[in-house]
């Protein structure tokens, strides 16, 4: 096809989808997001943890920012955790914890407990998702280059090492698992 009928094309599809009230695509970007970033940094929900354990801070591990990629922008509050607890017990815990604050899980909370990387989303009508999310330390090192073991930093015992984090869109908006 030659530059010619190749722009004929494409003028024709622009003309076509903005005549038939449809558009290209808006993707989202993080401009302007800063305030709705700190709100869902303050989610109380993310305070919510079983006893004893232990939330490593800093950066990759705890806070909040928009990530802006090619499927567009979403923002994101995580809070990492180190339980000296089983998965079942943290597992129950949010079930218990998230469910009385206004949060169901979508699916069932007994599947994929063994695995070595096992998600838990939970919804509510009208505030952001959120995510439970087990790893291991091997799979921190990979992803992260994490070294030593979380626990370390903390200098506390833990043998279930998992993330609770809450997901919305760019003006903090409820967002579907």
């Amino acid at each position: 096809m030659n530059m010619l009928a190749l722009r004929a094309v494409l003028a024709a599809l622009l003309m076509g989808t903005s005549l038939g009230g449809c558009s290209l695509p808006y993707f989202d970007t993080c401009e302007g997001t800063e305030a709705a970033v700190a709100e869902l940094d303050q989610l109380p929900a993310l305070e919510l943890r079983p006893k004893g354990a232990a939330v490593v801070g800093g950066d990759p591990w705890s806070g909040a920012e928009c990530v802006d990629d090619t499927a567009g922008a979403w923002l994101t509050a995580d809070r990492f955790h180190a339980y000296g607890g089983t998965r079942r017990e943290v597992v129950e815990y949010y079930g218990r914890e998230a469910s009385a604050a206004g949060w169901r899980p979508v699916s069932s909370l007994d599947r994929g407990l063994d695995r070595g990387f096992a998600v838990f989303c939970f919804e509510s009508p009208d505030r952001p998702s959120i995510t439970l999310a087990f790893t291991s330390p091997e799979q921190l090192h990979e992803f992260y280059g994490m070294q030593p073991h979380p626990a370390e930093l903390l200098g506390v015992e833990a043998r279930t090492l998992y993330s609770w984090s809450a997901e919305a869109q760019p003006d903090g908006s409820r967002m579907d698992c």
